[in-house]
């Protein structure tokens, strides 16, 4: 579908199996790097900038290594009024969640960053999409939970999986909350010439 330009190699900075199909759509080939750092929220630190900077450190640490190589870092997170919905740190904290989102809209953010340092390149975005979640009874929430897919996941649901029933109405990327805004990033990719 399309093809990477003569030169360019790129690699993904994610461990996301969800972030791997989505870029592989694209039908390009990439490698794979995931990258370790501490992905911390810096006090006060607003959701959006908090994304960007993340997704930005993500790229630079792979691109560290890889200098001359394009690099995609991206970080995605859950937001309801103001608050980050991180991972579940267990069943109780993914019940939790569920509850407080359900019958309500809530923001997904996913920042992203098409990064070679060789070319002095940095290209980083966010990317909103409003997701509204249908009001669960309690039981509906503990028999999600005990599918596990919760509790590994930003916001403790997985639109992609068996959450999906869950999601009465998107506005925006769907690509965006399963990890990576795949239209957004391609765009980029075009524009600084790494695809064609």
């Amino acid at each position: 579908m399309f093809q990477v330009n003569d030169g360019a190699s790129i690699i993904l900075a994610s461990e996301s199996t969800r972030r791997v199909d989505i870029l592989r759509t694209l039908g390009i080939s990439f490698s794979i790097i995931p990258p370790k750092i501490d992905e911390q929220r810096e006090k006060d630190e607003p959701p959006k900038d908090f994304v960007l900077r993340i997704s930005h450190e993500k790229a630079i640490k792979v691109g560290n290594h890889f200098p001359s190589n394009w690099v995609i870092g991206a970080d995605t997170i859950v937001v309801l009024k103001g608050k980050i919905l991180g991972k579940p740190k267990g069943e109780k904290d993914a019940y939790n969640m569920l509850k407080a989102l359900r019958g309500k809209w809530h923001k997904v953010f996913t920042g992203y960053c098409v990064l070679n340092i060789s070319k002095n390149i940095a290209y980083r975005d966010v990317v909103e999409t409003k997701v509204f979640v249908r009001d669960l009874t309690d039981e509906e929430i503990m028999r999600y939970i005990k599918t596990s897919e919760p509790l590994d996941k930003a916001g403790s649901y997985a639109l992609q999986g068996k959450g999906g029933y869950m999601v009465k109405e998107i506005k925006g990327s769907y690509a965006n909350v399963v990890g990576l805004p795949i239209c957004e990033v391609t765009e980029a990719l075009l524009s600084l010439g790494v695809l064609s």
